[in-house]
């Protein structure tokens, strides 16, 4: 579920949000990394070739270049084994040692390159010139307008929907991608290892960028639109989606430089290491992809079903086409730009699966709206009912009845004293009525006990003697709004009724945290479960509950069985623990007794 916050947070609230704060700091990595491989790809002078990515021919005394344009002295095949006299593995030996990019060395305008072609040694004199923009033609170049196009698409829509947490990801990963096209369609260039240009450098981060990338894809499959039961249970493992790829390359790259070789073959190893992660990365996409259509509610698949698909065939064909043949045979089966066209679909896709995702939420909202003007109408003749068909009688007769007894007080004390016992016990009942109204029109427990011991009040006179055990564990919270506190009360207290009465549960756990200016809230019990399209009264009471306060929620199955009800409160940033306060975890047998009013 996307990230909702409440209205009036201004920027500097939100950049508050580690995540926001995050989300700047590697958007704005991934745009410094792609604007230093182009400034320095452009600036700075070049041999008319490159290596390619797409193959990564390193040997142990060299590597494969292909020429950039025609007239290259350069031609496909070659293998660069030294530059000035001095051995590649050198040159890249010497560029692997601190500062890096910060102590270039000066490269001359006639460059000699020791190269072997066909097998055998030749001697080439190039003159070092301007990058040629033939690279950039055809497919690569409409690569590129795809990632700037990507680019500013994402940008306008977060920043219309900077609560939705798909939304940032996506931009995320397409920042990172920009970066990681980048460094693919440029690619590295000898000089780079000999001049220790800010490109070489740069392209190592892209490859991180890779990484992180791929990772977004995966976090959002995970959380959109229905959230994993393994990030639900604990958010924090969404750290390993991004950990776990960067943790393998940096041990895996430690390892294949122990296995020994050059330097040159520790490079080659780390492109196969890298399309190895890779591969095992859009293997999790396509699972999740499978599982995370599965566990979406059947009236919202729709709006998922076009990303489902087409995300599955970017993420089949990069994988079978490219990252798998990298790491097997140690080339691609297909260029890689003609594979990224594929890609294209799925920004789209996911831009109208949010979209229709916030439809379906304003529609939820209006709806809701509709009914509570509806509702507040009833309520109100109910009101007006009880207070003069009720309680305005009660007290007019208490009025008739202290006139009776203040004239008879004198000449007939016993009946006057009779009087009076009848008024005390009419005031005992006006008082009830009272109460009973006030109750149905907020629960008194929020006030006296708090949002947690108001539940766990509720909740054990829901249990009773004979019914399943509920558990809470529940922060203890000042300062919420009285709208969204009685909306988690209800959405609780409903949830818990529904797995009482109607799902033959054992078991219920009740867990209410603050995470981020949002109240988190999730009820999962043993039962039955229910069917994925089973939307009941009480169901559409609880979604439009949340609704009303601007959050969301969902109702799902449990992976084991059972049923969870998860929902997002949004509260302002005042709100927080009380001070003092723990998180309790308790059996609703430990619940406060009914506070006794006057």
């Amino acid at each position: 579920m996307g990230r909702a916050y409440p209205r009036g947070v201004s920027i500097r609230g939100r950049l508050d949000d580690r995540t926001w704060v995050l989300t700047l700091l590697v958007c704005g990595a991934a745009l410094a990394t792609t604007a230093t491989m182009l400034i320095s790809r452009f600036s700075l002078p070049s041999e008319g070739a490159l290596i390619p990515t797409e193959s990564w021919p390193w040997t142990s005394d060299g590597v494969g270049v292909v020429p950039i344009a025609t007239g290259s002295t350069f031609i496909p095949g070659d293998v660069i084994v030294a530059v000035d006299g001095r051995p590649l593995a050198e040159w890249a030996d010497a560029a692997m040692v601190p500062p890096w990019f910060l102590a270039p060395n000066r490269l001359p305008s006639l460059v000699e390159f020791d190269v072997r072609r066909a097998g055998q040694p030749i001697h080439l004199q190039v003159a070092l010139s301007g990058f040629s923009s033939e690279r950039l033609g055809g497919a690569p170049l409409g690569l590129v307008a795809f990632a700037a196009g990507a680019l500013i698409l994402a940008l306008v829509l977060v920043i219309r929907r900077p609560a939705a947490t798909a939304l940032r990801l996506l931009f995320i990963g397409v920042c990172c991608n920009t970066a990681d096209i980048v460094a693919w369609e440029t690619s590295l260039q000898p000089t780079d290892l000999v001049g220790r240009t800010p490109f070489l450098y740069a392209f190592a981060v892209a490859a991180l960028a890779n990484l992180v990338f791929w990772g977004c894809i995966v976090h959002i499959v995970s959380i959109y639109p229905v959230r994993a039961g393994w990030l639900a249970r604990r958010p924090a493992r969404v750290r390993l989606i991004y950990a776990a790829p960067i943790a393998a390359l940096a041990v895996g790259a430690v390892v294949l430089r122990l296995a020994g070789g050059t330097i040159l073959d520790w490079f080659d190893r780390l492109g196969s290491l890298l399309g190895a992660i890779v591969s095992a990365m859009l293997v999790v996409i396509l699972a999740s992809v499978v599982a995370g259509y599965r566990r979406t509610p059947a009236p919202r698949r729709s709006q998922v079903r076009l990303l489902a698909l087409t995300l599955g065939v970017a993420a089949g064909a990069s994988l079978v086409l490219t990252a798998l043949p990298i790491t097997l045979l140690g080339y691609a089966l297909a260029p890689r730009s003609a594979v990224a066209i594929l890609a294209i679909p799925v920004v789209i896709a996911l831009a109208l699966a949010v979209i229709r995702d916030r439809l379906f939420q304003v529609d939820l909202l209006a709806t809701s709206r509709r009914r509570i003007v509806a509702a507040r109408e009833v309520e109100r003749l109910r009101l007006r009912r009880d207070l003069h068909d009720g309680l305005g009688p009660t007290l007019a007769a208490l009025g008739l009845k202290i006139d009776r007894a203040r004239a008879e007080v004198g000449s007939d004390p016993k009946h006057a004293e009779a009087l009076l016992d009848e008024i005390r016990q009419d005031l005992r009942s006006a008082i009830a009525q009272i109460r009973g109204i006030s109750r149905e029109l907020r629960p008194p427990a929020l006030d006296s006990l708090g949002l947690d011991g108001a539940l766990r009040q509720q909740l054990a006179a829901i249990q009773g003697p004979d019914g399943p055990v509920i558990d809470v564990d529940a922060d203890r919270i000042d300062g919420l709004s009285p709208a969204t506190e009685v909306a988690a009360y209800r959405i609780v207290i409903e949830a818990v009724s529904n797995a009482v009465r109607h799902s033959g549960a054992t078991r219920c756990s009740v867990t209410i945290r603050i995470d981020d200016h949002v109240l988190e809230i999730r009820v999962e019990d043993d039962g039955r479960g229910i069917t994925r399209d089973a939307i009941g009264i009480g169901t559409r009471a609880m979604y439009e509950r949340a609704a009303e306060v601007g959050g969301e929620l969902l109702v799902e199955p449990g992976l084991s069985g059972g049923t969870v009800v998860r929902a997002s409160l949004p509260i302002g940033p005042g709100v927080g623990f009380v001070a003092g306060a723990t998180a309790a975890r308790t059996s609703v047998a430990d619940a406060p007794s009914p506070v006794t009013e006057p």
